[in-house]
């Protein structure tokens, strides 16, 4: 099990703040938000192991994607940082602190919970989907998306996950390792437990949609067994994607939390 050496962009002055993005996501689906951050933090947006830019591996789970932040975290900020992960990043995040907490300063997670999962099969037939568009060449993005309406007809997810869709000379590709992420989509919705981890102790917040199920209340016994510090806010009128249904709310919650001492 091989660390993988993660893309990354880093801009701003301050405080590291390292942002870990969701399944199917890159760090750039964060970049104009973290922008408004970055005179008040070093933000690092990491493209995890099969995303993005990063490079690509058939292993994928929270175990080798957290040695590859850890890789990131030895090589490219200093001391103790905070975390903001949503969703997959989320749990990303959270494996850090339970596992190494001498890493982590604070922790905000984004519409996820330390919870398996059952909702693998959607995130599945996203994946079918787009395993099934002929990327031959000469097909456009507007050709690709009239492909993916009858079996992802929200825009919105349409949109998001073309976010993924590479086009050079004519010559369309996947950035994303879909192979990887259908193989290994129970590991991903599962959420690893080693004996040496610990409660962290240290400052948590959990953010959640209003519109969102993914934190629901039978979770809070959990949140507390392993975060015992932690903070929990809803925002109003949102989704599982925060940053883009309630970009102010969530701007204006996680500037309160990281000032505060």
């Amino acid at each position: 099990m091989a660390a993988l050496e993660l893309h990354h962009e880093q801009f701003g002055e301050g405080p590291d703040l390292v942002i870990l993005h969701g399944l199917f996501g890159s760090g750039n689906n964060w970049r104009s938000f973290a922008k408004k951050l970055s005179k008040d933090f070093r933000i690092s947006l990491v493209d995890l192991r099969n995303h993005g830019k990063s490079p690509h591996s058939l292993e994928m789970d929270y175990v080798v994607m957290l040695e590859d932040v850890l890789v990131f975290l030895e090589k490219k900020t200093a001391g103790s940082v905070s975390i903001l992960g949503h969703s997959m990043g989320g749990k990303t995040a959270m494996q850090l602190a339970l596992r190494h907490p001498q890493k982590v300063q604070k922790i905000i997670v984004g519409d996820i919970a330390p919870v398996v999962y059952t909702h693998g099969n959607e995130h599945r037939s996203y994946i079918r989907a787009l395993n099934n568009i002929p990327l031959k060449q000469g097909l456009t993005r507007t050709e690709i998306d009239n492909l993916l309406r009858n079996s992802i007809p929200e825009r919105t997810i349409r949109a998001f996950l073309l976010t993924n869709l590479e086009i050079r000379s004519n010559q369309s590709s996947w950035k994303i390792n879909l192979t990887a992420l259908e193989e290994h989509l129970s590991d991903l919705i599962d959420f690893p437990i080693d004996p040496k981890m610990l409660p962290f102790e240290e400052n948590c917040l959990f953010i959640a949609g209003s519109n969102s199920n993914y934190i629901r209340t039978e979770h809070q016994s959990i949140l507390q067994s392993w975060f015992p510090k932690h903070r929990f806010v809803r925002l109003k009128n949102c989704g599982h994607w925060l940053h883009v249904d309630q970009p102010e709310a969530l701007m204006k919650t996680l500037k309160y939390f990281l000032s505060e001492i």
